[in-house]
């Protein structure tokens, strides 16, 4: 059986492999993809928007948006996480030729794919657009500048609006980490809980056309946990209390509701922010985020994130012709158990038969300054 997971396995070029962290990829993951992609579809196409009446469960699975963000801090920590060893613990220097053909070799041939095939059968298999209407959104989409020219999502793949913040973020994240380069680390970490808090209150609400400037504070967040962790300012902390208090954190990122005023969405980035937090300092909740299955599902999240939601569509559409009775509310978790299956199933192959391959390829490649 462990022969059969470790197919599963993500492979990264690094030897300083951290599982947690695929394990916070996994409750990212889970929060976007379940509680607010599969229990709004079921909601509005399987029960016409009639499912969820109450005001707090009906936004709670859209606040699982915030998901987002945690990918955003862990994207922030992982790309930052060399730059700070380079420049505050004297290691080696990141080559920027290596760094940027990296992240082209290993994100872009996985998103074309599935970029090509969702536009393939949109215009050619469900008649959704003509060619010509369709294919300038597949250009914009595949140069991650669809929210710019278009001011919307992507309309061949919607949830790469977050990816090409991602993209944004890679792009300037070495001229970014240059904050590194402030020898005093009190004035660096004022600097960065200015950008960090500032940003918190000030893009609290809005809706505007997504951009990185709109979440850089979730970035820097990120680049700050790396600071605290390159430079051992919070050593690792074991005790029962750590374990009790990081489920109540991660109780409280998960139930606290953003969208029922701002003081919700405060308590909900502090508990997001303290369990990243706890996550990467103390024993009992690196444990907890490093279980087997949850850190191999969270390092297949790329191929999940690009799938899930042509998955759910595609799924729904079989469902709905099956005759089944919609009325009946009790089949509920039996449907959501039912997508996270098919989810997962489905995105599984991709990862291993596409995603991984360039993963090996990536991790092989010559190490150069």
């Amino acid at each position: 059986m462990s022969t059969f997971f470790g197919k599963f396995r993500r492979v990264t070029a690094s030897t300083n492999y951290q599982p947690e962290i695929d394990g916070l990829r996994f409750l990212a993951l889970f929060m976007v993809v379940v509680f607010l992609h599969i229990t709004h579809y079921i909601n509005q196409e399987f029960y016409n928007g009639n499912w969820i009446q109450n005001k707090y469960w009906y936004t709670f699975g859209t606040d699982g948006g915030n998901g987002v963000a945690l990918f955003f801090i862990i994207s922030g920590f992982i790309l930052s996480l060399p730059f700070a060893e380079m420049h505050l613990n004297k290691k080696k220097r990141v080559g920027l030729k290596r760094y940027y053909l990296r992240r082209l070799t290993r994100l872009e041939p996985p998103y074309i794919i599935v970029l090509a095939i969702l536009f393939a059968a949109e215009v050619y298999l469900l008649n959704k657009f003509s060619f010509s209407d369709a294919f300038p959104h597949f250009i914009a989409s595949i140069f991650y500048v669809h929210n710019f020219v278009y001011l919307e999502p992507s309309t061949i793949l919607p949830i790469a609006w977050s990816l090409e913040i991602e993209v944004q973020f890679y792009i300037v994240a070495p001229l970014l980490c240059c904050i590194f380069l402030i020898r005093e680390k009190y004035l660096r970490w004022v600097l960065m809980l200015l950008i960090i808090v500032g940003g918190t209150f000030y893009w609290y609400n809005d809706w505007s056309v997504p951009h990185l400037l709109k979440y850089i504070h979730f970035f820097f967040a990120g680049i700050f946990f790396a600071d605290l962790y390159v430079t051992r300012a919070l050593p690792i902390k074991a005790g029962k209390p750590y374990l009790i208090f990081g489920l109540m954190v991660l109780a409280g990122f998960i139930f606290f509701n953003s969208q029922l005023g701002f003081v919700w969405y405060l308590m909900k980035m502090i508990c997001m922010f303290l369990l990243f937090y706890l996550v990467l300092f103390t024993v009992e909740m690196k444990s907890v985020f490093s279980k087997t299955v949850i850190v191999i599902i969270g390092g297949m999240c790329y191929s999940i994130y690009l799938w899930h939601q042509a998955i759910i569509s595609f799924a729904g559409k079989l469902i709905m012709k099956s005759g089944m009775d919609f009325t009946n509310t009790s089949y509920i978790p039996f449907f959501i158990l039912l997508f996270s299956i098919v989810v997962l199933v489905l995105s599984s192959v991709y990862f291993l038969l596409v995603e991984k391959p360039f993963m090996v390829f990536n991790s092989k490649r010559p190490v150069k300054s």
